[in-house]
């Protein structure tokens, strides 16, 4: 069995999108394959226990698991020192001994995470015997300099076979990154393994999984299947939050106060605008439910403050479970990004 480490220089670099269009592009050429996360990240909670929301993330993806098989240590369990529990490494041994012809493992969010307790990514790929890949997500020069210094730090005591430069603007770095970073990296004896561009839509997190997150029913719903890829906090006046939002590319929430009806009925004259969320426990004035209903916009209303709403909202962007149009797109990026032939061959 060969085992692949996907492992990220900085945080939301875009390994858990990597990760499933891997497997899915492998198991599309005939292999049989498994997914691990060694060590997750309490992100959120399953049933009063840390979890890891990524792990949802990849079992919908997937299909066929649950998410808690997916996940060897939730970090949230440990204690608060970092100390590994007694059964640490035994439990991420039994997460790597899935029979299949590759295994896929995903690493922490970012490639020193972990280094205090020992539970970090290079000594995790060296004891699951897994070569890593570097995933790195493309921002001009100080980019290359983190791919430099995680290959350092990966030295010789785990194998690195390479690395995925990802989020690449197609009009503004991709003549760059072909014409002169990937030969630099490939002559620092680091190889490229793929170039893929940056889709807003990855990012994206469907309305009715925003409500589920949410935990209260919409005062009015609209499609629910519709995405949304920015979330704006509107905390000023009226008039400026509608110039802001007609600028800000992507299809939008809105977080406000319940009582801003300014905002809410700035925010529906934006046709790109699909939710409103209410803060505050106050349910808007009549005429923007009204308006809301004729624009298939979804309304929620919700006791939280708006800071807390928005920091969770927040933290759902590219972290979303795919809905089925977003993971066609990963099979896409996958396909025309990655040179599967030659990971492949470096794998052995």
């Amino acid at each position: 069995m060969s085992r692949l480490y996907v492992a990220t220089v900085e945080e939301k670099a875009g390994k858990t999108f990597l990760s499933v269009g891997l497997c899915r592009a492998l198991a599309a050429r005939g292999y049989s394959v498994t997914y691990g996360k060694p060590v997750g990240r309490a992100n959120t909670y399953r049933e009063g226990r840390p979890f890891d929301r990524d792990g949802e993330v990849v079992a919908d993806a997937l299909g066929k698991v649950s998410p808690e098989e997916l996940l060897g240590l939730v970090g949230g369990e440990l204690p608060r020192w970092w100390t590994p529990p007694t059964d640490a490494w035994e439990c991420i041994d039994r997460l790597a001994q899935k029979d299949a012809d590759i295994g896929v493992l995903e690493g922490r969010e970012w490639l020193g995470r972990g280094l205090y307790s020992g539970l970090w990514d290079v000594a995790l790929a060296a004891r699951l015997q897994a070569s890593i890949l570097l995933v790195a997500r493309y921002r001009g020069e100080g980019t290359v300099d983190q791919v430099l210094t995680a290959a350092r730090l990966v030295g010789d005591e785990a194998r690195a076979v390479g690395v995925v430069l990802n989020e690449v603007s197609v009009d503004t770095e991709l003549e760059d990154v072909q014409g002169h970073v990937t030969p630099y990296l490939e002559e620092q004896g680091i190889p490229v393994m793929g170039v893929v561009p940056f889709e807003r839509r990855l990012r994206a997190v469907r309305l009715g999984y925003l409500v589920e997150v949410l935990g209260t029913e919409p005062v009015v719903t609209g499609d629910l299947e519709l995405e949304v890829e920015r979330f704006l906090v509107g905390a000023m006046r009226g008039e400026s939050a509608l110039r802001y939002m007609r600028r800000i590319p992507g299809q939008l929430a809105v977080i406000t106060g319940g009582d801003r009806a300014d905002i809410q009925t700035a925010a529906l004259e934006v046709p790109r605008v699909r939710a409103l969320i209410l803060t505050g426990g106050l349910r808007p004035e009549t005429s923007v439910l009204t308006e809301a209903a004729e624009r298939n916009v979804t309304v929620i209303v919700t006791g939280q403050d708006t800071m807390t709403v928005a920091e969770g909202a927040e933290s759902l962007v590219g972290r979303a479970p795919l809905g089925s149009g977003q993971l066609a797109l990963v099979d896409d990026l996958i396909s025309d990004g990655i040179q599967m032939d030659r990971l492949l061959e470096a794998l052995g």
